[in-house]
C-alpha cells in the first residue's frame, strides 16, 4: 500500500487538511480537503452534507483552479487578536470568542485574528483607514 499524499498536497496548495476554502471560479461555494479527497459543503434538511467532487480535485492537482481562502473563525472560548483603545491609540489586544454581536460585528469588519503577529502586520493599514494613531 503507498503513502496517503493528501497531507502534502494541501501543503503545495496552500491549505490545512480540514480547512474550509472557496475555488476561483465556482462563487460562494465551499469545499475541503480530507485524507479521503476533495468535499463540497451542501445544504439538506438537517443542515450540512459533503459530497465529494473528484472534478474539483483533479482540477485543482493539473492548475485549472485557484483555492480563496476564508477569513480564520474562531470557536467558542478560542482566543483571537483584534484592536482596542488604550491612552488614546489602537492597540493589538487578546480577546475570546463569544456568540455576542460584539464579536461577530469585528468577524464582519475582518478584525479578528488567529496571531498576535497578524493584528499587528494589519494595524498601520485599519488605523490610516480609521484616520486614528495606533501603538504596536
Amino acid at each position: 500500500m503507498s503513502k496517503n499524499l493528501m497531507t502534502e498536497i494541501c501543503k503545495n496548495l496552500n491549505v490545512e487538511l480540514g480547512e474550509e476554502f472557496k475555488v476561483d471560479i465556482y462563487g460562494d461555494r465551499i469545499f475541503k480537503i480530507t485524507e479521503s479527497g476533495v468535499w463540497e459543503k451542501k445544504s439538506d434538511d438537517d443542515g450540512y452534507i459533503w459530497e465529494e467532487q473528484l472534478v474539483v480535485l483533479r482540477e485543482l492537482l493539473i492548475g485549472d483552479v485557484e483555492i480563496v481562502k476564508l477569513p480564520w473563525k474562531p470557536e467558542f472560548e478560542d482566543s483571537y487578536y483584534t484592536f482596542n483603545l488604550a491612552q488614546g491609540k489602537w492597540v493589538v489586544c487578546i480577546g475570546w470568542w463569544e456568540k455576542e454581536p460584539h464579536c461577530y460585528a469585528l468577524f464582519d469588519k475582518g478584525w479578528i485574528y488567529r496571531t498576535r503577529a497578524e493584528a499587528e502586520a494589519a494595524l498601520p493599514a485599519v488605523a490610516a483607514e480609521m484616520g486614528v494613531q495606533y501603538e504596536l
